[in-house]
């Protein structure tokens, strides 16, 4: 079995997300019927008390070019919508500039960004990423395709159309606030 790249941040953030915690003093456990259901259970199960969301860098995708056109859908989105993201029909609600960024900085931007439009019930946002040094594969490109599927709370993303960035933007669909 491989291992996998030792990655500080990473490890940093579990840290933190694991502050606080103490460990158990007793080797006695009980057992349930149903754990996910009992109230108890749910009431251990938190948001990280950090504001950023969580992306890993681990699962891969295949590299995509500059010009190469993104799209992805969870299951049940409807043609329709989706249709309609590829045409640019849905008006950005917000917009985030991730262009010049280094990686760090995205990731951080994008965390936050998601997070206040999680907060102000946006659902369609433009993310702006670039399209990368001429020749090179673009790096915010392939990372955001990777750290968007990762994330719940977006539903589907495509590439935007020209006038929006085109091939150095993506449209994004947000769920609907709860």
């Amino acid at each position: 079995m491989k291992k996998k790249p030792d990655n500080s941040e990473e490890k940093e953030l579990f840290r933190a997300w694991l502050r606080g915690v103490k460990p158990l003093t007793h080797t006695k456990v009980e057992t349930q019927k149903n754990p996910l259901s009992s109230p108890r259970r749910q009431a251990v199960i938190q948001e990280p008390p950090s504001a950023d969301l969580l992306f890993s860098d681990y699962e891969k995708f295949e590299s995509v070019k500059s010009e190469d056109f993104l799209e992805f859908a969870r299951p049940g989105l409807q043609h329709k919508v989706l249709r309609k993201m590829r045409q640019g029909q849905y008006n950005p609600e917000g917009i985030l500039d991730l262009h010049g960024k280094t990686v760090t900085e995205a990731r951080e931007s994008l965390s936050t960004f998601l997070l206040q439009c999680e907060k102000k019930g946006l659902r369609h946002i433009l993310i702006i990423h670039g399209k990368g040094r001429q020749g090179d594969t673009p790096v915010l490109k392939n990372k955001l395709n990777n750290w968007l599927r990762q994330i719940e709370q977006v539903i589907a993303f495509c590439t935007a159309i020209p006038k929006n960035g085109g091939s150095g933007a993506v449209y994004v669909l947000l769920r609907a606030k709860h």
